[in-house]
């Protein structure tokens, strides 16, 4: 019987390196702003009492515990390490990550892109509605929209906006280019800690910058 557990634990193990060798890939390859965001949002997610892979081996590690205890009843000490083990898997080392991925909303002063330096290699404006308009009649019918076109969508709202500001007018322009701009946070699962139009010039700068 121990053979057969054994094997499927073997078998387990050897998927779950798998998994991590291609995630290893990838994120080798390179990983873009919401990429980053939604790695470590399955690495841990805080909604509903934690979630994702660490808390899910930090139940492992209890499970391990709680299997020693059942069968080895004198190795307390063991099953205190491991408990210890798989609270710094599911809530420290989780925190941290959730902590990270709050923080990469936040970039640093030298990170925050006037929106001159954002928009200073963007398409003209008529460009932009025109490739907006076409994006939207094309897409097909029940489908969603690619993240390229909220980004797109959102610094567009974003520029009308910031003219029709220079000239003291800002009208519905400002409040459609923040709806825009928060579901563009929406779509990269972004926390709203910062203000979602200058969220929309700094993903707009990093696009350019890696393009």
């Amino acid at each position: 019987m121990s053979r057969i557990v054994q094997h499927r634990i073997t078998t387990a193990t050897d998927t779950i390196r798998a998994g991590l060798d291609d995630l290893l890939r990838e994120v080798r390859i390179g990983l873009d702003a919401a990429d980053q965001r939604h790695l470590l949002h399955r690495l841990y997610d805080p909604a509903n009492g934690g979630t994702g892979l660490l808390p899910l081996l930090g139940e492992v590690l209890t499970a391990v515990g709680g299997a020693v205890r059942d069968w080895q009843p004198h190795h307390e000490a063991t099953v205190e390490v491991l408990d210890e083990a798989a609270a710094y898997v599911a809530d420290s080392a989780g925190q941290r990550i959730n902590t990270a991925r709050n923080l990469l909303t936040r970039p640093a002063e030298r990170d925050w892109p006037t929106a001159e330096r954002a928009y200073a290699k963007a398409p003209s404006t008529i460009s932009e509605i025109g490739w907006i308009a076409k994006a939207a009649a094309e897409r097909p019918f029940g489908s969603e929209s690619t993240r390229e076109f909220w980004l797109r969508k959102a610094a567009l709202l974003d520029r009308i906006a910031l003219a029709d500001e220079h000239v003291d007018e800002p009208g519905d322009a400002a409040e459609a280019a923040d709806r825009a701009a928060r579901r563009l946070m929406d779509v990269d699962d972004a926390a709203v800690i910062c203000d979602p139009r200058h969220y929309v010039r700094q993903q707009y700068a990093l696009q350019a910058t890696h393009q």
